[in-house]
C-alpha cells in the first residue's frame, strides 16, 4: 500500500512538474513577436506600418519613413478626431467630401478569436420585441431555446410559455425547419441599436433567420448554394445596415449575410482558419482592412467598401515558436510540455505538447544515468529501482524530480 501510494504522489509530481516547469521556462526566457499594426491608406494607396519592436517606426513598403505626425496623416480615416483637433483633416480625400456623419456611419470594427468558436456556447436567448415602439430596447421576462420545439422559459417561474411556444415553433415548422437547431447566433444585449433578432441553423445545415415583430414570429429562410455548411455566425450591429452577420462555413471561407437581400457574399479572404486564426475587419467609407492573424502569419487583405472586390495585401511571416531558439531548448529539456489552457480554446483541460526531434531522448537518458549513479552512491538496491529508473527514462526531468522528492527510503 504504501509503495502504491508513493507512486500516486510521482504520477502527481510529474503531472505537476509538466505544468509548472515549461511555464517558468517561458516566461524567464520566451520573447514574444511584436506583431506590427498595419492599416491601408486611402490617400497614398499603400500600407502603413507601425511597427513596435525596439523603437517605435512608421513606415510603408516601399520603404519610405514617417513620423508620427506624418503617419496619421496617411491615415484620416483612423485618426479623424486627430486631424479634427490639429485642424489638418482634409474636407476630401479622392473627390469624396469628409462628412462626419458618413465617415461614422460607415466605419465598423470586428473581432473574432479562435476561443470564441472553441467555447461555452449559450444555450438560453432573450428574445426582443423589434418593433416595441420604444427609443431603448427593454430585456424580456422570458428565454427561448430550440431543441425538439422552440421554448419560451420565463425567467421567474422557471415555467414554459406554451401559447408563445407553438407559435414560434409552428411559424419555423412551416418555413421548412428541422427541429433542433444546431446553431443560434445573435446579439443577445440590450446595447445595440436595434433588433435584428437572430440567425439559426437547424439540424439540416439550412439558414433562417428570426426575430419577434409586434409578438408574433418573423421567420425567413435564406437560400443556400448546394453544400455550404456553416460552423460558426457571428451577429454585427453596423451602423451602415449592410449586412447582418459575419459566417464562417466548414471550409474555412468567409461570407457576409446582406440585410433586407439576405444575399450571401464570400469575402475574397485565404489562409482563415477560425480554430487557430484570429480575425480583425475594420471598415471604412472606401474599404474594408481584413487582417488573419495566425501563430506564424499576419496578412491584411484590403477589400472594396462598395462591392468587397480585393484591393491589395500585405503579409508577414515569423517562424512559430517552436522553431525558434527557446522553442528547440525546450524541445531538448521537456519531453512533453502540459498546460490547463489553450490560447485557442476557453476551455479548462490537459493540452499537451509533444517535443519534436530525439534530442529530449538523449537527456532522458542521462537524467536516468544521474539516477542510477545517486542510488550508486547511496548503496540501494538497483532491483528495488528499476521502476524509478524506468519512470525517469521515459519522463526525463519531470521523473527526475518526481522520484527524488518522493524517495524509496523504506526499500532500503
Amino acid at each position: 500500500m504504501e509503495r502504491i501510494s508513493r507512486y500516486i504522489l510521482v504520477l502527481v509530481a510529474i503531472i505537476t512538474c509538466a505544468i509548472i516547469l515549461p511555464k517558468v521556462y517561458w516566461m524567464a526566457f520566451d520573447k514574444p513577436i511584436r506583431v506590427p499594426l498595419v492599416f491601408y491608406s486611402c490617400t497614398d494607396d499603400d500600407f502603413m506600418i507601425c511597427s513596435t519592436e525596439g523603437k517605435i517606426t512608421f513606415k510603408d513598403t516601399r520603404g519610405n519613413t514617417y513620423t508620427r505626425e506624418e503617419y496619421e496623416q496617411k491615415l484620416p480615416l483612423m485618426y479623424t478626431r486627430q486631424l479634427l483637433i490639429s485642424g489638418i483633416m482634409p474636407d476630401t480625400i479622392k473627390g469624396v467630401a469628409m462628412d462626419m456623419h458618413e465617415l461614422s456611419r460607415a466605419r465598423s470594427t470586428f473581432r473574432f478569436n479562435p476561443e470564441d468558436l472553441n467555447g461555452p456556447q449559450t444555450k438560453l436567448f432573450p428574445l426582443f420585441e423589434s418593433e416595441s415602439g420604444r427609443a431603448n430596447l427593454e430585456l424580456p421576462d422570458d428565454y427561448f431555446r430550440i431543441s425538439w420545439r422552440m421554448e419560451f422559459i420565463n425567467s421567474k417561474t422557471n415555467t414554459i410559455d406554451e401559447e408563445k411556444s407553438r407559435l414560434f415553433s409552428a411559424a419555423l415548422y412551416k418555413k421548412g425547419f428541422n427541429f433542433p437547431a444546431r446553431q443560434i447566433a445573435g446579439l443577445p444585449t440590450t446595447l445595440k441599436s436595434c433588433d435584428e433578432g437572430y440567425l439559426v441553423i437547424d439540424s439540416s445545415e439550412q439558414l433562417f433567420h428570426m426575430k419577434m415583430v409586434k409578438g408574433n414570429p418573423f421567420v425567413v429562410k435564406v437560400d443556400l448554394p448546394d453544400g455550404l455548411k456553416f460552423r460558426f455566425i457571428s451577429c454585427v450591429d453596423l451602423k451602415d445596415k449592410k449586412y447582418y452577420a459575419y459566417l464562417f462555413s466548414e471550409n474555412n471561407e468567409i461570407y457576409i449575410l446582406t440585410q433586407d437581400e439576405y444575399k450571401l457574399v464570400k469575402l475574397p479572404v485565404e489562409g482563415f482558419d477560425p480554430d487557430f486564426c484570429g480575425l480583425r475587419i475594420f471598415g471604412d467609407i472606401f474599404h474594408y482592412n481584413v487582417i488573419v492573424q495566425s501563430e506564424t502569419q499576419m496578412k491584411v487583405d484590403v477589400l472594396n467598401y462598395s462591392d468587397y472586390q480585393k484591393v491589395d495585401t500585405y503579409e508577414e511571416n515569423w517562424l512559430k515558436r517552436s522553431e525558434r531558439v527557446t522553442g528547440k531548448i525546450a524541445a531538448v529539456i521537456f519531453p512533453v510540455q502540459l498546460t490547463l489552457s489553450d490560447k485557442n480554446s476557453d476551455y479548462t483541460n490537459f493540452y499537451s505538447e509533444f517535443s519534436a526531434g530525439f534530442l529530449w531522448i538523449l537527456v532522458n537518458l542521462a537524467l536516468a544515468g544521474i539516477h542510477l549513479f545517486i542510488l550508486i552512491r547511496r548503496k540501494a538496491k538497483l532491483s528495488r529501482h528499476i521502476l524509478d529508473l524506468g519512470v525517469v527514462t521515459f519522463t526525463g526531468i519531470f521523473g527526475f524530480i518526481a522520484v527524488n522528492f518522493f524517495q524509496n527510503k523504506f526499500f532500503d
